[in-house]
């Protein structure tokens, strides 16, 4: 039929594509990846005798029986008729349905290129289409609908999911089937399906009741339900000198900043680091640490260096948390330094120094250090990563766009590299899916609060979107049950929202954990707004007692002495420190309000005299 086409161009085109599905030159035939078509013509060129033990599955020989069936169709109505007006018709579609299948898989293949477009609904109709779909892609499918706000579907998917993975039998060594098991309670846990949890968990217990991970899900799955007690009595009963496997440390870590147990974790950084000097899932740890409570961290940390001496570990430690402050520029090298001479050629402490010169500005050492990097043949995600974040700092966007793309594409599992991806694209002005990197991040590292608190601030300041950022401080509050910081946060959107009540009940929840002057500081201007002057007053003094260098609370006892005491000299002493500790760190609007007290007070009081140049006193405003 072919050479009688000859000449037809309109026609031999869809000859042609169906010459290329076929052909496979000198390479091994996987056939779970082949349409129906190819399978066909593989068969019968290799003469299907001799290969009966490969034929396709039930699912695949029903679609080949179609199409088959289309095909003779075709050539009887060719025979009958005489013309090709019914091919004319048909043949488009069929080969189209043939090659579906592999456009999908590219489609797939290819996601990276289409969450970076955005293109989101070509990339889930792909997933769907693909009738192969791994688990990992299922879970990518999940993630996806979710994106979009499609939480039912996604739900839905995930019980497919549930009822795929619990067909399997489980056996203790299959560590791949295991970390399926994993990855669908995180997945479960995201979307609160808490029931489907707890199946899964059952169902496993047996085989994996012993393992770090298995009771880290446990932990999760009690906290997340309200028992705090239980999920702490778990992690209560772990002991990390037992503890061998470096993902099981790193999750042990990564518990104990949960449970405000700073010295477990150190201890967890320590181990992996002797074990695995390259291991990049120390940096989420340390993250988490220095943004749970960065004064704790630095009083941990000292302390350890006291008992245990200044070891090449914990003075990497020491770097990573004080990476942002070029004060210690010098000191944190020489840190550095003493990691990568034990642990020589180490391209985890490279990634680190070079952040800590490009911190500084010391070019010409960042520029060396950028050639050796480059210069790696045979680079890993890691390097690429480092080559990635370097260029976002420096506005590079397209390279560190390519970097990043390099990056994922040699390990998706580090979440990190999500992050440098969101930043890239906002700093291209692309319009974005935010939900997408929360999620992807979350369903990668559901410990990590720190990814809480970024993108409770993107949402927040970047997209003024406060709901999303609200239902994940709902979710990271239930986890992180010590952590101050994620309940002040949930305190300033409802301020913002003028729902007072319930930023009160989370700012005592946060000042009983932590009575930090900025807490103390919000709870008395908010009890002021609310009418409740006295109490108010008292946490402002309070405040100022804790931070008297603090600026707001300069400013805010400024406005206590002239709207309370009527005292203008000490009002005036309190608002002209906080006017003249200005700088680019406070808000537009709490610098505009600080110079606005500062004005109306120097209209009516000379400072060098003493005298008061109106009996009126003006109303000053008070600061969160």
């Amino acid at each position: 039929m072919k050479k009688n086409l000859k000449g037809d161009k309109s026609r031999e085109v869809y000859f042609e594509r169906l010459d290329k599905i076929v052909k496979r030159k000198n390479k091994k035939v996987d056939f779970s990846g082949m349409s129906p078509y190819e399978i066909i013509n593989y068969l019968r060129e290799k003469d299907i005798r001799k290969n009966y033990k490969v034929l396709p599955s039930n699912r695949f020989f029903k679609r080949t029986v179609i199409i088959s069936c289309c095909m003779v169709f075709l050539v009887l109505s060719y025979s009958i008729t005489g013309t090709y007006s019914v091919i004319n018709q048909n043949i488009e579609i069929l080969v189209n349905k043939i090659d579906g299948k592999n456009n999908e898989s590219d489609i797939i293949e290819s996601y990276l290129d289409y969450v970076i477009h955005g293109d989101f609904q070509n990339l889930i109709n792909a997933y769907r289409n693909n009738s192969s779909i791994s688990i990992e892609s299922h879970l990518e499918l999940v993630t996806l609908l979710s994106s979009i706000n499609n939480i039912s579907q996604a739900k839905e998917e995930l019980t497919l999911l549930k009822n795929k993975i619990s067909h399997n039998t489980l056996v203790r060594n299959q560590s791949d089937h295991k970390n399926n098991v994993y990855k669908l309670l995180d997945n479960l846990f995201l979307y609160n399906s808490l029931e489907e949890a707890r199946e899964i968990l059952d169902k496993n217990v047996q085989n994996l009741g012993d393992e770090i991970r298995f009771k880290e899900k446990e932990i999760l799955y009690n906290l997340l339900s309200n028992n705090p007690d239980n999920a702490l009595f778990i992690y209560n009963g772990i002991d990390l000198s037992s503890i061998n496997d470096i993902d099981d440390i790193i999750s042990y870590s990564k518990l104990s900043v949960i449970f405000n147990r700073f010295d477990n974790s150190l201890n967890g950084i320590i181990k992996t680091l002797a074990s695995d000097p390259e291991n990049t899932d120390v940096l989420s740890v340390i993250d988490m640490i220095k943004y749970y409570d960065m004064n704790k961290a630095n009083d941990s940390l000292n302390f350890f260096i006291e008992s245990q001496g200044a070891t090449p570990e914990l003075r990497f430690i020491r770097a990573i948390i004080n990476i942002k402050d070029v004060s210690k520029t010098q000191s944190n090298l020489e840190d550095v330094y003493e990691f990568s001479k034990k642990y020589h050629g180490n391209m985890l402490s490279n990634g680190i120094r070079l952040e800590i010169l490009t911190n500084a500005n010391r070019l010409d050492d960042v520029d060396v250090l950028l050639n050796e990097l480059k210069s790696i043949k045979d680079k890993n995600f890691y390097v690429y990563y480092i080559l990635a974040k370097h260029n976002l700092k420096l506005q590079n966007y397209n390279e560190s766009l390519n970097n990043i793309t390099q990056s994922i594409k040699l390990n998706s599992d580090f979440a990190l590299s999500y992050d440098v991806l969101l930043n890239v694209l906002v700093g291209q002005n692309k319009i974005l899916n935010m939900n997408y990197f929360y999620l992807k991040m979350k369903s990668l590292d559901i410990l990590n609060t720190y990814i809480d608190k970024e993108f409770v601030l993107k949402y927040t300041n970047e997209f003024n979107d406060v709901n999303s950022a609200l239902d994940i401080l709902k979710f990271s509050n239930k986890i992180s049950i010590y952590e101050s910081g994620l309940k002040y946060q949930a305190a300033k959107i409802y301020i913002d929202l003028k729902k007072y009540e319930e930023a009160k009940v989370k700012l005592r929840e946060a000042i009983a954990l932590n009575e930090d002057s900025i807490y103390v500081r919000t709870y008395g201007v908010l009890l002021l707004n609310m009418g409740e002057v006295g109490p108010g007053i008292d946490s402002i003094r309070r405040a100022y007692e804790l931070n008297p260098k603090d600026i707001l609370n300069l400013n805010n006892a400024g406005a206590y002495y002239a709207n309370i005491e009527n005292n203008i000299q000490r009002a005036f002493s309190n608002v002209e420190s906080a006017y003249e500790g200005l700088d680019d760190s406070y808000s537009e609007y709490e610098a505009f309000i600080i110079r606005e007290n500062y004005f109306k007070l120097k209209a009516i009081y000379d400072n060098a005299t003493g005298e008061t140049l109106s009996e009126e006193i003006p109303i000053l405003d008070y600061l969160y």
